[in-house]
């Protein structure tokens, strides 16, 4: 067996790429910190389209899809409902423009931030995984797909970013140099553990957790002889 690193071991490499700034993770490497801040500790005078999505999706985290009202946001806002119409026509157009808002901020922004870094394969895949942790994708993940069981539309729009995640770090893998199923396969395991691993394993210990990341890459960047 082979293994596909750069100089240096992951570990070592993903200890590099997180610190705690302030309460939020940040990748080093990519610059990204996506914890929303909340909307009672901005100092506006006026509230903008942002500011009823993250209320919306702190609703949402919290409780469920079922549980976002627009007069309960305008009361936890302390504003009048006519605010909410200054920037959705409903409360369908809300959640669509929720669905965009996760869709940008947790996969397309993240994916650009890293494309920008030009990094070397296995150097993208470390702060891929780095950034998916540090900003608790997968558990801001966990409401929409749960959402997306009982709701068509945003089972379709789920799907999309899968997809899309998918093709992205199957990307990766094929130009470390993995091929057809081979790299499909790798990709799909390295999705499959950052979407669920949160869900069925209590947190770990940051150092433990680091080397559970790092064994992982591992197996998962060895070729067969």
């Amino acid at each position: 067996m082979t293994l596909l690193m750069t100089n240096g071991n992951v570990l070592h490499l993903l200890k590099n790429f997180t610190d705690n700034i302030h309460g939020c993770m940040l990748s080093r490497y990519t610059g990204v910190c996506l914890y929303m801040e909340s909307v009672s500790t901005q100092k506006k005078t006026s509230l903008g389209r942002e500011d009823w999505l993250k209320a919306a999706m702190s609703v949402l985290f919290e409780s469920g899809i079922d549980s976002i009202s627009i007069v309960q946001l305008a009361e936890s806002l302390k504003v009048t409902r006519g605010s909410f119409y200054h920037h959705f026509t409903d409360r369908e157009d809300l959640l669509d423009a929720i669905l965009e808002y996760w869709e940008q901020i947790w996969t397309v922004n993240i994916r650009e931030s890293i494309s920008l870094q030009n990094l070397a394969p296995v150097d993208a895949l470390i702060a891929l995984v780095t950034t998916i942790r540090s900003n608790k994708a997968a558990e801001f993940d966990a409401p929409f797909r749960a959402w997306a069981l009982h709701d068509p539309h945003s089972r379709k729009v789920l799907e999309r970013i899968d997809e899309f995640r998918l093709d992205y770090i199957r990307s990766l893998f094929e130009a470390g140099g993995f091929e057809g199923i081979d790299a499909e396969n790798r990709a799909r395991l390295l999705l499959y553990y950052e979407i669920s691993d949160p869900a069925f394993f209590a947190r770990q210990h940051p150092e433990s957790e680091s080397a559970l990341i790092d064994e992982r890459l591992k197996l998962l960047l060895q070729k067969n002889d």
